[in-house]
């Protein structure tokens, strides 16, 4: 455990937040040189590299990081571990390589409305490179974070960022490759990263072979991977609506407010990855004498999480006005609806730590099941409603629905002493003031003050119903280094 978790937490959080965190920066030199088509076959290719990637990892992973804690104060069954499942994530990657090159043209034809533009050569052969690449780059991630190798982790992020910057701007600005330039040099980026560490895994661990491991790996991880590729259609159901339903160029408008949402959906994993391990320990191991300290990181997240949202909104139409063309203005009608939505996310992800801790993994599908069932029929019904709106009204009542369900299930496997009641509160009117903010808006002057609605809400709510909460947290902060030793 480090001695003083807010700065641990602190520099793992930075460093986790700024290769993903640059990459939304970098949007506007995108939004600059790729028109609406070109930049939705970007949001098309990632769309679908995240699906593909979630299929190449089985859930092992995922499985890898919760059976970290179960073998990492022996060297020789760590070991075991991670040489294992290197060898068996290699493995598989070869299979589904394999595959995808022999089947990958009839596949395109099935997937996608516009085969024309997202073609076989280079964007799906790119995306079978690129998918297994971030397999390998997530295993890293979990490894580093668990073993809170500060030094590790801080060179796999900031090479990351280097080398993913130089390969976007060669691509796209100097070679003027377009949407191929993108994906080429976010392709060589992190490529270039995970083969170099890769390297450097198998020289200290091995490379094994046990098909007794690969089974105990793969019937752990198994359900972590149902859930996981359920949850990936499920969470980009609403974009696979808008290429089906309507047209890749507004896909590419649509995919631009998704890359601005993105910016809350990175800072909360990258709070997660500093802060999960501490939590999970906590929750795994001494539940009960540890519950102010759970309230406390749990809490710091969520108002982290609310504050950066408000904070979102409030500089979009600034943001719009000098970085961004008109062309992709549109986005002022969804983020904040969109941003709003996402907090309960945060919920859901908060109370799933009791499925983990009690191993009943088997739940999680049922999660991503209702998930995907509800974005297809809420988002066809909100489309058929208000077109492109009515999607994104979708998204938003989905999201509410998913904690609402998983509430009931996880707080039945194990409650968790989270005292979620308030911020649901706070959420809740902030989804009132997120509506309010796309509907009061008209392009004029005054939009700079309405997209502050929200700030105003979340600031006055907090100052009038939350002091136990911020005096809870500011505690943990305070005594940080004897709490959490």
């Amino acid at each position: 455990m480090a001695k003083d978790i807010l700065k641990s937490t602190a520099i793992y959080t930075l460093l986790g937040f700024l290769p993903l965190a640059f990459a939304v920066l970098f949007t506007p030199i995108y939004l600059e040189y790729l028109g609406k088509s070109e930049y939705g076959i970007l949001n098309l290719f990632l769309l679908y590299s995240g699906l593909l990637t979630q299929v190449y990892g089985l859930g092992i992973p995922s499985g890898f990081g919760f059976y970290y804690w179960d073998v990492y104060k022996n060297q020789n069954s760590l070991k075991k571990l991670v040489s294992n499942t290197i060898s068996f994530l290699l493995i598989i990657q070869l299979i589904f390589i394999s595959l995808g090159i022999i089947f990958g043209k009839n596949i395109i034809s099935i997937i996608v409305n516009d085969s024309d533009a997202f073609s076989y050569s280079p964007y799906f052969l790119v995306m079978l490179i690129y998918s297994g690449i971030m397999v390998f780059y997530e295993l890293f991630l979990y490894y580093f974070r668990n073993e809170e190798n500060l030094k590790m982790y801080t060179i796999s992020s900031i090479s990351t960022l280097v080398l993913f910057t130089l390969g976007s701007i060669l691509g796209v600005i100097v070679l003027d490759l377009k949407a191929t330039g993108a994906i080429l040099g976010r392709t060589l980026g992190y490529g270039l990263v995970v083969i170099i560490f890769l390297m450097y895994f198998v020289r200290k661990f091995g490379f094994s072979i046990d098909l007794h491991y690969y089974k105990k790996l793969f019937l752990f991880s198994f359900p972590l991977f149902i859930n996981a590729i359920i949850g990936s259609v499920a969470y980009s159901m609403d974009r696979l609506l808008v290429e089906r339903f309507i047209s890749i160029e507004v896909l590419g408008v649509y995919g631009f407010a998704i890359v601005i949402i993105s910016v809350i959906e990175i800072w909360f994993n990258a709070l997660n990855n500093a802060l999960s391990p501490t939590l999970y320990r906590f929750i795994n191991e001494s539940i009960e004498e540890k519950s102010k300290e759970i309230q406390g990181v749990a809490h710091i997240i969520i108002l982290s999480v609310m504050f950066l949202t408000v904070l979102v909104i409030a500089i979009l139409i600034p943001t719009l006005k000098l970085l961004i063309p008109t062309t992709f203005h549109e986005v002022a009608n969804y983020v904040p609806i969109l941003a709003v939505g996402y907090i309960w996310k945060v919920f859901t992800f908060l109370s799933c730590y009791s499925l983990y801790v009690k191993k009943k993994t088997k739940y999680m599908p049922i999660n991503q099941i209702s998930y995907l069932l509800l974005t297809i029929g809420l988002g066809y019904l909100g489309f058929n409603l208000l077109g492109i709106q009515g999607i994104v009204i979708a998204v938003f009542a989905v999201k509410i629905l998913e904690f609402i369900i998983m509430y009931f299930i996880t707080d039945a496997v194990l409650k968790l002493p989270l005292k979620l009641y308030k911020f649901i509160l706070i959420s809740s009117v902030l989804g009132v003031a997120g509506f309010a903010t796309v509907l009061l808006a008209h392009g004029n002057i005054l939009d700079y003050l309405i997209y502050c609605i929200p700030l105003l809400t979340f600031l006055g709510l907090s100052a009038l119903i939350l002091k136990k909460e911020l005096s809870n947290v500011w505690y943990c902060i305070q005594n940080r280094k004897t709490l959490f030793s």
